[in-house]
């Protein structure tokens, strides 16, 4: 997985439906680079979950129709997002047990944002991350 400080291909179409991801610091996987709105290292937690993400675009057919799906189809976008998310909280666990219970709230809090389109609750989230 490439690293790339900078914006995906699709970043006008992911920021008009989501206009928060223009924040510095969002990170995108399109294909097998990874696109950071800012510095360009990201922690293990975090490649954990886009190397899901690119794993997942190359499962539904490439980068281009995994997006097109991801921004207009909400069920889609909360499953694809679940699946990465867990696989953070798994990397976190594995970094710190100690701070497990904290980890699942902050990765819970990042899935219930407005980032995302207000997909689930953080409550909601926490409990489908952690099953």
């Amino acid at each position: 997985m490439n690293i790339v400080r900078g914006k995906p291909p699709n970043f006008d179409e992911i920021c008009a439906v989501f206009p928060a991801a223009r924040r510095e610091g969002v990170i995108f996987t399109y294909g097998d680079t990874v696109y950071v709105n800012g510095a360009p290292g990201i922690p293990p937690q975090l490649k954990a979950h886009e190397a899901t993400h690119a794993q997942r675009q190359a499962q539904v057919g490439g980068p281009a129709k995994w997006w097109e799906r991801y921004l207009t189809d909400a069920a889609f976008r909360l499953t694809e997002e679940l699946l990465a998310h867990r696989v953070e909280y798994q990397t976190l666990r594995h970094l710190d047990r100690r701070l497990a219970a904290r980890s699942l709230d902050f990765v819970a809090m990042r899935l219930a944002s407005p980032l995302y389109g207000g997909i689930i609750s953080q409550r909601e989230a926490r409990r489908a991350i952690a099953a």
